[in-house]
């Protein structure tokens, strides 16, 4: 997840959801938008994404597990959607 989101300041553009989660939570809630403002406003970018390694993985254990789709059936866990 840490590579993913340090991606996501690489490219400033929409990008796919990681792969293991849900498309539709994913898009839904928007939470590429919410990990840019979040990390913007702990003033993190691509210079000094790597100091700030420990807040990104906290913040998407936080906020992204939900997300994260059922390994045995492939559901999510939030929205249902197989």
């Amino acid at each position: 997840m840490f590579n993913f989101i340090k991606n996501i300041f690489a490219t400033k553009k929409q990008i796919p959801v990681p792969a293991g989660y849900c498309p539709n939570c994913w898009g839904r809630q928007e939470y590429q938008n919410q990990i840019i403002e979040a990390a913007m406003s702990q003033k993190i970018d691509l210079n000094n994404v790597g100091k700030h390694k420990g807040w990104i993985q906290a913040y998407a254990e936080r906020n992204l597990l939900g997300l994260q789709l059922d390994v045995s059936n492939g559901r999510c866990k939030t929205c249902g959607t197989h």
